[in-house]
């Protein structure tokens, strides 16, 4: 990596100089379902796009591994055209949630970006008839008014590196929108993945194919189908067990 930027103790380090002048940054975490990562993975692979950079941190999690024959960091950055994809293979420790979040926002504002859309994930146990909710700034409400997609009740909330990165670019007046499908908490959830990006490819008039993220999700249903009916047939009672009751 040949050029670095630093805000506080976080540096973004690029492979060269890149202007990034009325981008779109996407960014998400784990969480919920691990739709952050599920999603920014899923558009990488399908946009082609290449890593340009990595963003260190002092307390950056100890861990490298290779992918596609070069070394994998922890947080990633990508760019295809105008779509730039901050991706973390590992979510940052808690101490440095405050402080990478606000090197995010304050690089994308210097950097003139010109919207941020932000992924994370809602406990499907509290899903009613909507798919995903949403919460966004007031910069974003301003320029998408016929926005549709409903939002976070209040009493609600978003935690965690995510709810950092949004509050400090509602803070800057910043146009952001994080994008909530419900998802299982329980599991990595590519169908609610697949629901995050449907709805960018219709904010961007986009299209991102999601048929493997579906295929992957009826594969897990079906797994964890067959596995509750082998723990089923294990615990049922045979005829002879039955007939020693009255």
């Amino acid at each position: 990596m040949e050029l670095t930027k630093k805000f506080g103790d976080v540096e973004f380090w690029f492979d060269r100089e890149y202007v990034f002048n009325g981008d779109i940054l996407l960014n998400g975490w784990h969480g919920v379902g691990e739709c952050g990562y599920i999603s920014l993975s899923h558009l990488v692979k399908e946009l082609d796009a290449k890593r340009i950079g990595v963003i260190v941190t002092s307390k950056m999690p100890h861990f490298v591994s290779m992918k596609d024959g070069h070394l994998s960091y922890p947080f990633e950055i990508y760019k295809k055209g105008k779509m730039v994809i901050i991706l973390p293979f590992f979510d940052p420790t808690k101490i440095e949630y405050i402080e990478i979040a606000k090197a995010i926002v304050e690089w994308t504002i210097e950097e003139k970006f010109s919207q941020a859309i932000l992924i994370g994930g809602l406990d499907n146990r509290l899903k009613d008839e909507e798919k995903l909710k949403c919460l966004y700034t007031d910069a974003f409400k301003n320029r998408y008014p016929k926005f549709k997609v409903k939002l976070l009740e209040e009493g609600l909330y978003v935690t965690g590196p995510l709810a950092y990165v949004l509050m400090f670019f509602g803070l800057k007046d910043f146009p952001a929108v994080t994008l909530l499908p419900y998802a299982d908490r329980t599991r990595p959830d590519p169908m609610a993945a697949s629901i995050a990006i449907e709805t960018i490819n219709e904010l961007l008039e986009m299209k991102v194919d999601t048929t493997e993220l579906i295929e992957e999700a009826e594969r897990i249903e079906k797994k964890i189908q067959s596995m509750i009916k082998a723990s089923q047939s294990k615990i049922e009672p045979t005829k002879i067990d039955r007939d020693m009751y009255v």
